[in-house]
């Protein structure tokens, strides 16, 4: 690796193989490894901001659980004949409603159930739980104070209601939450995730850096600076981020990304300890095999 070439050049050339992790100890400087460190991270939030963009509903019982447990086999039935046209629940022949203590989940064709509340805090009087469907929109209410007014959407064939099972009931609030509210959600959601792959990051990085920085005291390595240890487990976390990224535009799945960078990150810093012995005579025998 060349000195005169852009450092992110050397570091991309330190990744590619378990003996260019350990030859690339002393690649870096602090703050390049910093900003190599936030670029890996930045990398990891490619495929999950295009994915979550993607995303056109949110588990619903997620959000309310309890409320999620009012819907029954019978309310089901008396949904599954309705339709929704131009914004509006059509077909509501028949008042329709379950009350149980405190809950209440219903077709209002009466308007009985009287809203109150304000945004995100929408709820039925009286009740502390709710899914009351009226003509023009729907409320969502779980005994935490989150409640919701939901309206239909007008676009009938991207969002049909087609109504079988009480998870097609679920799929059907959970799109209609998320299409209304995806505006500050998603936001929300792509800096917890962040949150997340920065913490998973860090703690990775220390541990591995830490494990690698203390074999210098039984003279096992020819590691002999935590910087150096830090600069390894950089270059090893490399190679299984991009197969991480590349996986995550396939399929998305937040634990699958992280376990791929994690555990390819070990393999890597085990592969390289094999092929040099963290030795610095390592690297000339493999470089005297190649």
């Amino acid at each position: 690796m060349k000195k005169s070439e852009p450092f992110l050049m050397q570091y991309f050339k330190s990744i590619i193989t378990p003996t260019n992790v350990f030859k690339g100890k002393n690649l870096l400087t602090w703050p390049k490894m910093i900003f190599l460190f936030i670029f890996l991270i930045a990398c990891m939030m490619m495929p999950t901001s295009i994915q979550m963009a993607k995303l056109t509903t949110f588990p619903f019982e997620f959000l309310f659980p309890r409320t999620a447990e009012l819907i029954t086999d019978d309310f089901v039935e008396a949904l599954s004949s309705k339709q929704v046209k131009e914004g509006k629940l059509i077909g509501i022949d028949n008042q329709y409603a379950e009350e149980t203590g405190g809950s209440v989940i219903a077709i209002d064709k009466d308007n009985k159930y009287e809203m109150t509340g304000e945004d995100q805090t929408f709820g039925i009087k009286g009740y502390a739980n709710a899914i009351v469907f009226k003509e023009d929109y729907a409320v969502i209410a779980e005994d935490n104070g989150f409640g919701f007014q939901l309206y239909y959407p007008t676009n009938e064939e991207k969002y049909p209601f087609n109504v079988e099972s009480k998870e097609d009931v679920l799929q059907y609030i959970g799109t209609l939450w998320y299409v209304q509210n995806k505006a500050f959600l998603l936001p929300i959601l792509l800096l917890l995730l962040t949150g997340l792959y920065i913490a998973m990051n860090v703690l990775q990085f220390l541990f591995m850096s830490l494990v690698l920085w203390l074999t210098k005291k039984s003279n096992i390595t020819d590691i002999r600076t935590f910087k150096e240890a830090a600069n390894i487990v950089l270059n090893a976390a490399g190679l299984p981020t991009i197969l991480a990224v590349i996986y995550g535009f396939i399929q998305f799945d937040v634990a699958t990304l992280i376990m791929i960078q994690g555990l390819g990150t070990v393999l890597m810093i085990a592969f390289a300890f094999f092929r040099t012995g963290f030795k610095e005579k390592g690297l000339k025998v493999d470089s005297d095999k190649a």
